[in-house]
Formats: structure tokens, C-alpha cells, sequence
């Protein structure tokens, strides 16, 4: 067996889901993760799948055979265990350039991963303003104390006109990352 990260990003149409989940089924592959979504006009779709080594070359030719998608596949390891000490980030707040920039810098400097990132606008309700609000899933490192890293998101947040929230959660074999 093998896995493999498939990402394919094209105009958005009916079927594409079908199209793609036939391909891999029909090559005895194993849909493990995925996340879809459209951004803008085009369908983005990244997974991570399952399948026989002996069906990987057929695989990737098939998926190439569909029109109007730029696929790609990537051979990787194994699904691996998440343990240890992990942080969930929420931002919220008016849309300013930079927001993900200065915060993944910022969790760079400490040395916290960025597991999973989802970020979306969505509009206030009385005034209709941007809001830009994100969800993180982050390592923390064995000797940080997350009331330190709360202090210091604090301070970046006021300076953005924004909040953000760190909930310290463990994660251990038996636990899956959901935001």
C-alpha cells in the first residue's frame, strides 16, 4: 500500500467530486482525508488517499485524463499520529492585509507548527464590514506556557482591531483533530 496526496484546482463544475472519487475507487484506492471547497470561481480539492502500489502509475494516468483540472500527486508517508500538547487559535475581526502573515510569523518565532488553518470572510450583520475569521490548530512546544502566548496574540490583536483566543487542548493517540 501506498499513500498519496492528490490536490486537483479547476473551474467549478457539476460532477467533478463524482469524476475524481470514481477515478481512485475504481483503482482500489481509499479516500483517508480530504478537504473541498471553492475558492472564488474554481473547485479546490486536496486528499489523502490510500491505495496498492501496483495501481499508483494506473492511477495517476487516469487522473490526468480529466479535462480542465490541474492535478497533482504526491507519494507520502503514512497517516501519522498526533500527540502531545496542541492549541486551538480563533481570530475574528475586521479584514486587515497581513492578518495570516503576522500571525504565522509570530507562531514561527515560537516554534509552533501550524497543523490545520481555516480562514473565510463573511460579513457583519447590521453594517455588512468584511470580518476575517480563522481557526488554527497548532503544536506547542514542551517549555511555552499558553498564557504567554495568549498575552502576546492579545497585544497583536489590539493592535489589528481583532480578537484572537487560544484554547490549550491534548491530543493523544485515540484523538483526531476536528476544528
Amino acid at each position: 500500500m501506498c499513500s498519496l496526496i492528490i490536490s486537483a484546482i479547476g473551474a467549478d463544475r457539476p460532477g467533478i467530486v463524482s469524476e475524481l472519487t470514481g477515478i481512485i475507487t475504481n483503482h482500489g484506492g481509499n479516500i483517508e482525508e480530504s478537504r473541498m471547497t471553492r475558492l472564488g470561481s474554481d473547485f479546490v480539492i486536496i486528499m489523502l488517499i490510500s491505495a496498492d502500489s501496483e495501481w499508483k502509475e494506473s492511477l495517476v494516468l487516469a487522473l490526468h485524463t480529466i479535462k480542465e483540472l490541474s492535478i497533482t500527486v504526491k507519494t507520502t508517508k503514512s497517516k501519522v499520529v498526533i500527540t502531545g500538547d496542541h492549541c486551538k487559535i480563533t481570530l475574528n475581526g475586521a479584514d486587515n492585509e497581513g492578518i495570516v502573515n503576522i500571525l504565522s510569523k509570530y507562531l514561527t518565532e515560537k516554534s509552533m507548527n501550524i497543523l490545520d488553518m481555516e480562514t473565510r470572510l463573511t460579513n457583519a450583520p447590521v453594517t455588512g464590514t468584511p470580518l476575517f475569521n480563522l481557526i488554527a490548530i497548532t503544536t506547542i512546544p514542551e517549555n511555552a506556557d499558553v498564557a504567554d502566548i495568549q498575552s502576546d496574540l492579545t497585544l497583536i490583536a489590539r493592535k489589528l482591531g481583532i480578537e484572537i483566543i487560544v484554547n490549550k487542548s491534548e491530543i493523544n493517540a485515540e484523538t483526531e483533530i476536528i476544528i
